[in-house]
Order: structure tokens, then sequence, then C-alpha cells
């Protein structure tokens, strides 16, 4: 039906993006396409050190889940900020990684943990890096006709130590700036990432390169993320101007960086 109708059509997951669009007359697609009786796209399972949630999987579903919380838990840790318990028993992964609103959380959580999401077409299938699936505010790689099918997120065996931080003016509400960290305790690796600054969410790989196999130094650090956002066009609205953003994603961005490492 998507391949048949076109840019006409939109996919309908859990409706809590696409629905209050339509309310404000943001979006007017002619055909809406209900995903929610394609039980193929549900679910949450291990297989190896792959763990892959289907992209009509509730995210109420997935901050429930002791899989998820043992094997990815900066997954359930940056759900915990996504709406109220009413958006996520109906929200999904793949439509709010789909919506891409700068300031989302799982999409902070994707870029930063590496995942990969695949998409199917009629004619196609194709796995495309976390990292290079936003391309600006609400805009992704996704073509007319695919729909985001299943996240892939790498786990690890052992433990992992890690944070995160928002600010928003009401719990429950968007944020206006977050910040993500993941510590292999196995692999001895660090990953950052930052959400809210710009258009889209940012793995932070300077960063994460610098300070894995280091300990924590407040100087050093601070000199990392200055530079690191520097790099950012940092985005002004009515809740933040830019150098606002910039200021408080600097203190969180050291306030993770310190918790997992030390």
């Amino acid at each position: 039906m998507l391949d048949a109708h076109g840019d006409d059509a939109r996919p309908l997951a859990g409706g809590q993006s696409l629905v209050a669009m339509m309310n404000l007359r943001l979006a007017r697609p002619s055909v809406l396409v209900d995903l929610n009786a394609v039980d193929e796209l549900f679910g949450i399972r291990l297989d190896g050190e792959v763990l892959h949630i289907g992209a009509m999987t509730r995210q109420a579903s997935i901050l429930a889940s002791t899989l998820v919380d043992q094997r990815a838990p900066l997954v359930s840790l940056a759900l915990k900020h996504v709406g109220h318990f009413q958006t996520r028993s109906r929200g999904t992964i793949g439509g709010s990684l789909a919506h891409a609103d700068p300031s989302a959380e799982l999409a902070l959580a994707m870029v930063t943990l590496g995942a990969k999401l695949r998409l199917q077409s009629v004619d196609n299938e194709r796995v495309v890096d976390a990292r290079e699936f936003f391309v600006d505010a609400m805009t992704t790689v996704v073509g007319s006709g695919e729909i985001v099918s299943e996240v892939m997120i790498p786990v690890e065996s052992g433990a992992a130590i890690v944070a995160f931080r928002e600010y928003s003016r009401r719990e429950g509400d968007f944020a206006i700036v977050s910040a993500a960290a993941h510590k292999s305790q196995s692999e001895d690796t660090l990953l950052v990432g930052v959400g809210g600054v710009g258009a889209v969410p940012r793995f932070c790989r300077q960063l994460s390169i610098a300070l894995s196999k280091a300990q924590f130094d407040a100087d050093v650090a601070a000199e990392l993320v200055r530079s690191e956002l520097e790099q950012i066009e940092a985005i002004s609205d009515l809740n933040a101007d830019g150098a606002y953003r910039r200021h408080v994603a600097s203190q969180f961005l050291l306030e993770v960086i310190r918790e997992v490492l030390e």
C-alpha cells in the first residue's frame, strides 16, 4: 500500500508523533497505512551479541524487558525520560526513530550505541547505521515506500556502566538538551553522545576515543567537550538559544563522562 500510494501515504505506528502533527495540520497525508496488525514487526530477541527489537515494539514493553535492561541498559535509562506512562504504552521504537525529533531520547541512545536499523520496501531491504540514519530535523534516510522494520543494538557479555542526563521544562516534555555515556567493562571502551544541541543527535567520536582508556581529568575532559561542541551548528528556538544549549550540553557531557569513568 505504501508503494502504491507513494508520497501521499504515511505509515501509522503508535501515533504519538504523527497524530499530534496531524492535529496541528503540520502533516496531512492522504492515506494512512496502519502497521499495528503486522505481527512480524513486534518483539525483542537476542541473537549472539546483537539485540533485535521489532520496530512496532511498544516503548513500555522495552522498558519492562529484563533482557533490554541487562544487555542494553542505556536504552532502558533513556526510555524513562520518554513521555509518560500513557504515551509509552502506545509509542513504538520505530515510530520514535523515524519521526527524528532532534531531542528524541531513543535517537540519542541509538546513535551513542552505534545501533543499526533495518529498512524494508516492496523491492528492497537495507541496513543503515543509526549514526547515518538522521539527516536533519524530522528528516531521515527512509525513502518513499520504506519502513523501519527492526532495530539492532550491539551488546556485550559483560556489564556496562551507563549515564544519561536531560533538561526539559517539565517531566515528560521534549528534552531541550540531553547527554548519554556508555562504558564497556569487558572491552574498556567509552561511547558518548549528545542530543538537542544540533538538528540531529551526535556521537561524540573524539571524546569517546580520547577518554576510553583514561582516568577522568576534569580539565582535559572539559577541553575535549568544548572542542566537540564547537563542531555542532547549535539550533536556537523558543526554548533556548544555541549558546545556552552548548553551555548545558557541556555540563551534562562532563557529568555523564565522570559518572561512567569513576
